[in-house]
């Protein structure tokens, strides 16, 4: 099984109604390579230190058709 997103690129965000969950999908063996920044980063967002990368491009709300976390 290979699991991806629909533009098949990550998702790295915080949950959009409860702020201090921190979302992270590395998109299978895609995202391995990846592994050091990822880490770097989400450990940067769970202490809401100021992230070293621009991650807007990885923000969850790019598939607001299908919002999942609507009450």
């Amino acid at each position: 099984m290979y699991t991806n997103t629909p533009d098949e690129d990550f998702i790295i965000d915080c949950h959009p109604i409860y702020y201090n969950i921190v979302i992270a999908s590395p998109c299978s063996g895609h995202g391995f390579k990846f592994s050091s920044a990822i880490g770097k980063i989400l450990s940067d967002m769970a202490e809401e230190k100021p992230l070293s990368f621009d991650i807007s491009i990885f923000n969850i709300a790019r598939f607001n058709s299908v919002n999942v976390f609507e009450k």
